[in-house]
Formats: C-alpha cells, sequence, structure tokens
C-alpha cells in the first residue's frame, strides 16, 4: 500500500524535510524513506487523534440499532457479503451488512427506512425476490445485561459522550462500548465521538504540526540515524513544547464549564 494523494505526499516530504532524508512523489513510493513512512503514517495520525478531544475533530451522530434481517430461501437464497449494501426494490429502503449468520440471516444496520413484505432486495450484484411475510427485520438484543446495540460510525476513533434528553444536562452513563457497538437500554443513541481523518488539508495547524513532530521523532531511527544530537535534542523540545501549546488551545475551544453544574443545580438534581 501506499499514499493516494498529493496532499499526502506534500505532508509526508515536510516530515521528511525536518530529519533531513530524501523525498517522494506520488509517482514512485518504492524508496524506504516511502515505505518506512507509510508504515508509520496510520498508526501515528490514529494514535494521536485518539489522546485528545480534538475540537476540529469532534462530530455527532444518531445511531441505528443493529437489527436481524431474515429473508425466505426460495426459490434460491441470496448470497450477500459483510459491508454489502442491501437494497429495497420497492421501499429504497438500505442496509449494510454487518455479519452473516447464514445465506437467509444476516446482522444489519439500516441506513435508511424500513423494507417492505415481500420485496426484491439486492446488493447491486445478486438479488432475491422475497415471497410473502419475508423479508422480517427484529431487534438483535445482546446476549445478557442491554436491550439494545447500536452501531459505531465508520469514521469513529473516539466516544466522548452519549446523550440522551431526560430533561437535564446531565450527562447519563447507561451503556456501555463493546468492540464496534453501543449496548445501551435507550431506544434511541445520540453520540459525540471523535473521528478519523486522513487528508493533512483538513487537519487544524496546531494538530498538524504535532504530528509533523511525533512522525519526525518516529522516523530518526530508520530513516536519520546518523542526525547530530543537538538536532535530536531540538525535534523533541519542540515536540514536547508543541503538543503542549496544541492541547492548551483546543481545551480552550472546547470549554463548557459551569453549564451542566448550573442546570443540575436548576432541576434540583
Amino acid at each position: 500500500m501506499a499514499f493516494t494523494t498529493t496532499s499526502e505526499i506534500t505532508y509526508i516530504n515536510q516530515i521528511l524535510d525536518r530529519i533531513s532524508a530524501g523525498q517522494i512523489t506520488l509517482a514512485d513510493q518504492t524508496s524506504q524513506e516511502a515505505k518506512v513512512s507509510f508504515r508509520h503514517w496510520i498508526p501515528t495520525l490514529n494514535a494521536l487523534i485518539r489522546s485528545y478531544e480534538w475540537p476540529f475533530l469532534t462530530d455527532r451522530a444518531t445511531l441505528v440499532q443493529v437489527q436481524t434481517l431474515t429473508l425466505d430461501d426460495s426459490p434460491a437464497p441470496a448470497s450477500f457479503s459483510v459491508g454489502a449494501t442491501l437494497t429495497g426494490g420497492t421501499s429504497g429502503t438500505t442496509a449494510t451488512v454487518l455479519s452473516v449468520t447464514s445465506d437467509t440471516v444476516y446482522v444489519i444496520a439500516y441506513l435508511s427506512g424500513d423494507f417492505t413484505d415481500g420485496e426484491v432486495i439486492s446488493d447491486g450484484t445478486n438479488s432475491l425476490d422475497c415471497a410473502t411475510g419475508y423479508p422480517t427485520v427484529a431487534v438483535t438484543t445482546p446476549t445478557y445485561e442491554w436491550t439494545y446495540q447500536y452501531e459505531l460510525p465508520t469514521n469513529f476513533l473516539r466516544l466522548i459522550d452519549v446523550y440522551e434528553d431526560d430533561g437535564t444536562d446531565a450527562r447519563d452513563d447507561r451503556w456501555t462500548r463493546e468492540g464496534n457497538r453501543i449496548l445501551t437500554n435507550y431506544t434511541t443513541c445520540n453520540i459525540r465521538f471523535v473521528k478519523t481523518v486522513t487528508d493533512p488539508s483538513d487537519f487544524d495547524p496546531l494538530f498538524a504540526e504535532l504530528l509533523l513532530l511525533r512522525m519526525a521523532w518516529k522516523l530518526i531511527p530508520p530513516l536519520a540515524g546518523t542526525m547530530a544530537k543537538v538536532d535530536r535534542d531540538e525535534i523533541w523540545r519542540d515536540l514536547q513544547a508543541t503538543e503542549a501549546r496544541a492541547r492548551s488551545v483546543s481545551s480552550q475551544e472546547n470549554n463548557q464549564t459551569g453549564r451542566m453544574d448550573w442546570n443540575l443545580a436548576r432541576y434540583g438534581a
């Protein structure tokens, strides 16, 4: 695998500049610099994103319940795969296949609407003309303790909180995260989360500088092993100072101090 955009290449070359390593191009990524940079790119990026509630990466979503779709096997069972988008020919309803139990039973997350009785279900390649009484959809209940489970967004990287309006602004913790799902007794599930992003043109400037320095520090051993100690120390000092500054500025943009306390007092909680 390799970098796929010019913005990634431009950004990686800025990192390589910092350690006086060779440059790379979008067309030719066979060099040691390209291979090593790509190997560290996504792990370092995602670790930094997950380490903090970066305001420019926070988002909100209303999650969809995980459900079980059952199809009939006449005249022949369909064969849908994980990740496929199923569409109802009559309803236009869409759903994503999360897992496959059998040719007729699929765990899904609705993207829109509800399937209707007797319609054709298709993934764009395979299709099944359902008989009367099919398809059926039922809530996929966790094995024990909770009533519902919800699929997290594909760009999810860190959960901030689950929000349910109970008449106050109190955060309610009657939920748990397990893998890529939220388990809860709530009949709806709204979350705030930190999302992943890979395009450097979408980075906040301070975040971009911090990631550059983290990458540079990681790439010194494989690409700049002979770098003078004074230059290594300078990168380390810049990394520590930039991280403190980036987190401080971000915290000032995400400050709701007093809001919850005031409302809790208002409602006598």
